[in-house]
């Protein structure tokens, strides 16, 4: 057993969950081939999801989050992209080891994708209801009477106003709103057992976003529902997470229920995302924003990835990997943990 599954199922055990995963990341690598070489973008990717619980992953753009959620649809681009080691058990099955045509009983029927751009997710060319129906009748003995029944009604149940006109409609006929609140219903119309939704309030406005939230947050524990929430907002994370994994460079360097988290964060990544959010009560004082970039792919260091950035880097940190190590049932990756 690696120290990755060591330590995410002490971190669950300190949290008091005893409920058995219903997927569970164990040490993902995903690489993307280049003129100059294979590099990883996940690098030892450890994590679970629980019965009914949503699970947030954070970090800013680049940081592998989407790559992550594609390994597990197996939805990858390959080439270039493709897994190189690890597992991703669901069911109890390794679904990195099933053919295509097996995972694809698996994914929209039992796990499910919201992606993060509904206008070039759908179709231009076809209206609602023909996605959704194509979706309904490749997993499910109806009609497209039936079909159209059960498109309606999952329109109407994730509040899309006028359902019955909206499932003839074309993607461009909608805003965006109501774009997304299709992506989400023709996710749902199946009533996977996991929902994977990847920045699901980008480019909406805050009353809309607020909305989507809402109604996922609804949908989610009306059927009891497993959720992986993709995200960089912090704010989102508050409102909707029961746990938070936060990405840097590929790896998971920090997860935690979200209340220690935002009360608690050891990683200085962590923290160093929490002092750059704006505060009621800093109204007067500048934000303080973390130094540097994210290293390339290409030119990684060699000890840990967020040393370059670190104010705490020890030399250790430069040369060695960090582990991953758990402490009050917080699991993070640091040589040098400081209170926040």
């Amino acid at each position: 057993m690696s120290a990755a599954t060591t330590a995410t199922g002490a971190a669950a055990a300190a949290n008091g969950s005893t409920d058995a995963p219903v997927l569970s990341v164990r040490n993902l690598h995903t690489a993307v081939a280049t003129p100059e070489g294979s590099f990883d973008v996940v690098r030892d990717v450890s994590f679970d999801i629980r019965p009914n619980e949503v699970l947030c992953l954070v970090g800013e753009s680049g940081c592998g989050k989407t790559i992550t959620a594609l390994s597990i649809m197996r939805l990858l681009p390959t080439p270039p992209v493709r897994i190189t080691s690890g597992e991703i058990v669901f069911d109890g099955t390794d679904l990195t080891q099933l053919p295509e045509r097996r995972v694809r009983d698996v994914r929209s029927e039992r796990i499910s994708m919201i992606f993060q751009d509904p206008l070039t997710s759908l179709d231009p060319v076809f209206t609602v209801g023909q996605v959704m129906t194509e979706v309904i009748r490749t997993h499910r003995d109806a009609t497209k009477a039936e079909a159209r029944d059960m498109g309606v009604e999952i329109l109407r149940a994730v509040g899309l106003p006028a359902p019955e006109e909206r499932f003839d409609s074309y993607p461009h006929e909608l805003s965006g709103g109501m774009r997304q609140r299709v992506m989400i219903a023709t996710a749902l119309v199946l009533d996977p057992e996991i929902l994977i939704a990847d920045e699901p309030t980008t480019a909406l406005d805050v009353t809309v976003q607020a909305q989507i939230l809402e109604r996922l947050r609804a949908e989610q524990q009306d059927r009891n529902m497993s959720m992986l929430l993709i995200t960089h907002d912090l704010a989102v994370v508050a409102s909707i997470a029961d746990r938070v994994a936060v990405m840097y460079a590929g790896e998971i360097v920090e997860e935690a229920p979200v209340d220690e988290l935002f009360s608690n964060p050891r990683h200085p990544y962590t923290q160093g995302l929490l002092r750059a959010l704006p505060h009621a009560s800093r109204k007067r004082r500048e934000l303080v924003p973390i130094p540097g970039l994210v290293p390339p792919m290409q030119m990684m260091p060699p000890g840990c990835r967020f040393a370059p950035r670190c104010p705490h880097a020890l030399e250790q940190c430069w040369t060695d990997h960090p582990p991953h190590e758990v402490e009050a049932g917080v699991g993070f990756r640091c040589f040098n943990p400081q209170p926040f």
